[in-house]
């Protein structure tokens, strides 16, 4: 197939879109270009101050490799003297760095250090040519910035303008293509060529002629740059990345014929206590959300923390909620105005219109200044578990409940009541459940507390055991563990079937046919708070 050896299709692309588009190929090889033999891009760095001399030529200002820290040796006076500089070449330094270990080790290419540091991009690398480089944002999420392979380097078009605005430096996009053809020019009714085109922000020339190569009569040959700026309005900020603020309008009640009042979440277009905008809604106007806002979050534990009236993405943000409401996930106006934009997007998709105020837990706390215990039962049941571990191991020297492995962690840190109906959420949480109270149970311990051998039972019945060498018995914390445990074993362990005994009399235990998912998983976490209770007045108080 023959292509157009006057490279019109390039000369349009470098002319409109070259530098403009999403991502910015600043390497890349001839096997990507299916509609040249050979050549490619490579890019360098170019200070604001050379520009003019760069485009007086359209040769490429760096080579691929070149531009790495050394000395350079000069004449002054008629002395020779040695100086160390960072790159070989004033005014131009390099975007990529080509690694060559000349055969010794595999070579490979990399992204300016300067760049990565000043994003602080985490690097994640599949293999030494299939990398990507990223920048957590102010909201936790993953934004891939650079991507790496064997024959191409791209980056985000928003963060190398960025960069060269904070540099005051441009990038030189330097584009090397040849076309060839098995005819002649005059086969192909092209007259020979050798013309350069300039502008104020590209140079290039393009070249056709007649050559003898094999079976090559004639050939095209792009060469050039393109020059692309920094951000224009670019101000640096060294308390955020210069994005302009945005806030959501939020339902914050109903007028007079039903209709939901819409109000910014913007801190400064809401009142407060100093008497600021006192025509506006006060900052700490309750903003109310279905429950099953909190799903996200309560899915990805190794990302988000939800505990009792607060909300955080690691060390990036929290929102103070209230969680301890028995309808709704409450929130304040203003709080949520401090959230990204993508986060207020989110939450306004899960936002409703109440009248119901707030949880009793979230006005003492909040308004009368009182410690009050959570009273949701997930809440709760994590509060007095941790209450509980630490009062036996101070008791006995040993806990009860083995503390959960890193890997297991995230059972006890996302346990929640459902936020909907689903069984998959309700399997999930009856899992999480039994590992920390039934798969933790401390065996190793209880053998030594009643020397029981190894031919003896294990897990609960080994924990009944051990509470009657107690003189304690409590019949129905045992038939609630034991349905807890069959619940898991045979509902989400196993496949589910009413033709098993055990899983049909957890059902009915738990009264599964009756009752939401929701109501099950809260009286189940009401019941192992009354077995923490339980042992804590009956082994604990008594020490």
């Amino acid at each position: 197939m023959d292509f157009d050896l006057t490279f019109k299709d390039w000369q349009e692309k470098i002319k409109s879109t070259l530098g403009k588009t999403e991502w910015i190929t600043v390497l890349s090889r001839s096997e990507l270009h299916h509609d040249v033999s050979r050549g490619g891009f490579y890019s360098a760095l170019v200070s604001n101050d050379i520009v003019d001399k760069s485009l007086e030529n359209y040769s490429w200002d760096l080579l691929i490799g070149h531009g790495m820290p050394g000395f350079v040796t000069y004449s002054k006076g008629g002395e020779s003297i040695t100086e160390y500089h960072r790159f070989s070449d004033d005014g131009i330094e390099p975007i990529v760095y080509w690694r060559d270990f000349h055969g010794v080790r595999e070579n490979y290419y990399e992204i300016s250090e300067e760049f990565r540091l000043y994003f602080n991009l985490f690097e994640d690398k599949k293999s030494l040519h299939d990398c990507v480089l990223i920048h957590i944002d102010d909201n936790g999420d993953d934004i891939e910035v650079v991507k790496i392979s064997k024959n191409e380097v791209k980056i985000k078009l928003k963060y190398i303008k960025e960069f060269l605005a904070a540099k005051k430096m441009r990038l030189a996009i330097f584009f090397d293509f040849m076309r060839f053809s098995g005819k002649s020019l005059e086969e192909l009714k092209l007259e020979e060529m050798n013309d350069v085109v300039k502008s104020d922000d590209y140079i290039y020339s393009v070249c056709v002629r007649d050559i003898v190569i094999d079976t090559d009569k004639s050939q095209g040959w792009l060469l050039g740059k393109k020059l692309i700026s920094g951000l224009k309005d670019f101000n640096p900020d060294i308390f955020g990345r210069n994005e302009k603020r945005k806030y959501e309008d939020f339902i914050i009640g109903i007028d007079e014929d039903g209709n939901s009042i819409l109000h910014t979440c913007d801190e400064n277009k809401l009142a407060n206590y100093f008497g600021k905008n006192p025509d506006a809604p006060h900052y700490l106007t309750p903003v109310y959300f279905t429950r099953d806002v909190l799903k996200k979050y309560y899915d990805n534990p190794d990302k988000f923390s939800v505990d009792d009236g607060n909300i955080s993405c690691r060390g990036l943000w929290s929102l103070r909620i209230d969680n301890n409401h028995p309808k709704y996930v409450i929130a304040y106006l203003g709080d949520l105005g401090h959230l990204h934009h993508k986060e207020q997007l989110y939450w306004r998709s899960y936002n409703i219109s109440s009248q119901e105020g707030i949880s009793r837990v979230a006005w003492k706390r909040g308004f009368m200044a009182e410690f009050t215990d959570p009273e949701r039962p997930d809440l709760y049941f994590k509060y007095k578990f941790e209450i509980f571990q630490k009062a036996w191991f101070d008791t006995y020297g040993w806990y009860l409940f083995k503390p959960l492995s890193k890997g297991d962690s995230h059972h006890l840190d996302a346990l929640h009541v459902p936020t909907t109906n689903d069984q998959k959420e309700f399997d999930e949480q009856v899992l999480s459940l039994t590992k920390i109270l039934i798969d933790s149970l401390n065996e190793k311990k209880l053998v030594n507390g009643i020397g029981l051998t190894k031919e003896n039972p294990k897990g609960i019945d080994k924990f009944e055991l051990f509470l009657e060498s107690k003189k304690i018995r409590l019949p129905g914390m045992l038939e609630f563990i034991r349905n807890l445990q069959f619940l898991r074993s045979t509902s989400v362990a196993h496949r589910k079937s009413d033709k098993n005994r055990d899983y049909a009399k957890a059902r009915k235990y738990f009264k599964l046919e009756e009752k939401s998912h929701q109501e099950v998983f809260e009286d189940i976490l009401i019941k192992s708070i009354w077995i923490l209770n339980s042992l804590e007045n009956q082994l604990l108080k008594e020490k």
